[in-house]
């Protein structure tokens, strides 16, 4: 009976492993609040009406030459926080996610680097 029980978690545990990770492109619908320009001018109303100032910024650029400036502003003290991205190729801003909630930082060890290699049609 353990060695039926065994063998049977044991192809279980195999099946799922070799799933491959589904992704995909797609494009979806999402709800914005843009201005034309920098973020300079939602940063400050955000600083007016919730007190959050800019905690977290990254450069996002694509393999396309499309550089976007992402921006994470938070009052932990509300808690609220509100991420935008700047497109510096169209000169807009907008607010993708506003949350009840700040950015918390998870305390992991940093591994080696690595970079996937990519894969070129023919």
């Amino acid at each position: 009976m353990k060695a039926l029980l065994g063998a049977l978690l044991l192809a279980v545990s195999l099946s799922a492993q070799a799933e491959e990770l589904k992704a995909y492109q797609t494009v979806v619908s999402l709800k914005v609040l843009c201005t034309p320009g920098g973020p300079e001018a939602l940063m400050e109303k955000l600083l007016e009406g919730y007190n959050e100032k800019p905690v977290h910024a990254m450069d996002i650029s694509t393999i396309s030459g499309l550089n976007i400036q992402m921006y994470i502003t938070e009052n932990k003290n509300n808690p609220t926080s509100t991420v935008l991205l700047h497109n510096q190729n169209v000169d807009k801003t907008c607010i993708f996610w506003s949350a009840r909630d700040y950015l918390k930082t998870l305390e992991v060890e940093s591994l080696p680097a690595k970079m996937p290699e990519v894969e070129t049609k023919t």
